[in-house]
């Protein structure tokens, strides 16, 4: 069995992976199994790669981190490609200056909805009178049809419009009526009574050191060197060289000869090669619109702006705590702001620099250009007080053409209707964007699904992780 993957990012990672190990331990039905990852970079890691600047900063493309608990063959695999690993406390919060009617930046615990307790007496009291109304008449057997229905089952309106919806809109680039619930699960913390019932008897300065809930997702890992890209490059050079074809871009899949076209870079023609098993780690709209396999996918994803700023020490100093900040504050671009050089060895020297990395998210059709967004960012951690113009020692910025995968209602039905067609052809669309589904693509989602997938076709084993929508086709 010859298989194919586009891209050698997590998902295709985990496909290699796994199938080195079934190898090496001697696996009958895996002997006989080649793969080849078709990468258009250089490099491995696709959206978890980690560039540096020229200044000498390492900038990931997003807020990569990893909650080693939830996969424990996630874990084996990255401690196998990397040895040396930070583990940090989470500590994030959220500006809600707006609902305080304050200038600059006013924090409450994350997530906003256990922080009830802090708002303004005004927005407090409505809060508690909603969540009261819902614990006392609970809706648990009315399945919501959107996001919106949801947060007003759980939590009601003032909480959705105090923050989910301005937050929604801010991160996902379309309001809440227009998601679907089915993305929501550990993603959307809700709020038991007795946890806001212990939060309402504390006063401030308990409520400053209280637990807000977050239980095994309290600490996370983080390369100390490298960045996030360290972990995908170093997992690439222990598996087989020669399964992996750098810059080499697919350029065409026909699904009825079983074969992709392949442009190396440097050449001018592409070449064939033939699959028996494709696994494609690409967005699955451009698979569906390459193929035409079936009708073009009607699926939503956002543009995301990375904006890097590295910075002259000293560093902010209410910033020395936190790992990373939420802004459903409409007045700056970013949704999220990291400050990316707690988390491992990300400047040219630790001891004179440090660095936060911004993220804004835009429709894929907003005309706003890469250099307005970086204006905008720099002017908004400024109004912010988290940095001086002064201490700016680099910028740095890119556009994802692909930020978000948005979950849309029709969103299921309509990869469930690609994935039919696909995998009656022995295409598995996999990976954040080749799988499409949010709540399903974290880095250690997406590397589960690549090892999942080998499972399947290899051994016979259905896949757990990611869920098509369509009945499992046997092998073969």
């Amino acid at each position: 069995m010859k298989i194919v993957c586009i891209g050698a990012a997590p998902t295709a990672l985990g496909a290699a992976y796994r199938l080195n190990e079934l190898k090496n331990e001697g696996n009958e039905a895996a002997k006989d199994a080649e793969i080849v990852l078709l990468e258009q970079e250089e490099i491995a890691g696709g959206l978890s790669c980690t560039v540096t600047d020229a200044k000498g900063f390492l900038w990931d493309m997003g807020g990569h981190i990893t909650f080693n608990h939830n996969f424990p063959y996630y874990e084996k695999a990255t401690q196998w490609a990397v040895d040396d690993w930070n583990k940090l406390a989470r500590n994030c919060m959220v500006d809600m200056n707006y609902l305080y009617d304050t200038k600059g930046i006013h924090l409450v615990p994350y997530p906003a909805q256990f922080a009830v307790p802090l708002f303004p007496d005004e927005v407090k009291n409505r809060c508690l009178a909603d969540l009261k109304e819902r614990y006392e008449n609970p809706q648990d057997g009315t399945t919501p049809d959107n996001f919106e229905e949801w947060v007003l089952q759980h939590f009601g309106p003032t909480i959705l419009n105090t923050f989910f919806k301005p937050y929604t809109k801010k991160v996902w680039t379309v309001e809440p009526l227009k998601m679907s619930p089915n993305w929501v699960g550990t993603r959307v913390a809700k709020l038991p009574q007795e946890k806001l019932e212990e939060l309402c008897s504390m006063d401030q300065s308990e409520l400053a050191n209280a637990d807000f809930g977050w239980g095994p997702n309290s600490y996370f890992t983080f390369p100390k060197y490298g960045g996030t890209g360290n972990v995908w490059n170093s997992m690439a050079k222990k598996l087989p060289n020669e399964w992996f074809k750098f810059n080499n871009k697919v350029t065409g899949v026909n699904h009825k000869e079983k074969t992709v076209e392949v442009l190396e870079k440097g050449q001018t023609e592409p070449t064939k090669m033939s699959y028996d098993v494709l696994l494609n780690t690409s967005p699955i709209d451009q698979l569906v619109n390459n193929t035409q396999i079936t009708a073009p996918l009607d699926i939503v994803h956002n543009k995301v702006f990375i904006v890097g700023v590295g910075l002259r020490k000293p560093m902010t100093s209410f910033l020395e705590k936190f790992t990373w900040l939420y802004f459903p504050d409409r007045e700056v671009p970013f949704f999220r702001v990291t400050i990316l050089s707690r988390y491992g060895e990300v400047t040219p020297d630790s001891d004179k620099y440090w660095s936060v990395m911004c993220e804004c998210a835009r429709p894929i059709d907003d005309p706003i250009t890469e250099e307005e967004m970086v204006k905008k960012t720099l002017d908004g951690l400024v109004i912010k007080d988290m940095i001086t113009r002064e201490a700016i020692e680099s910028v740095y910025s890119i556009t994802l053409p692909y930020g978000y995968p948005i979950p849309t209602p029709n969103r299921d039905r309509e990869l469930a209707r690609a994935h039919g067609e696909l995998e009656r052809h022995s295409i598995y669309s996999r990976g954040r964007f080749g799988g499409w589904k949010y709540e399903s693509s974290n880095q250690d989602h997406c590397f589960i699904q690549g090892k999942e997938f080998i499972d399947r076709v290899i051994l016979g084993e259905p896949e757990k992780l990611y869920k098509t929508g369509v009945p499992t086709i046997p092998r073969g």
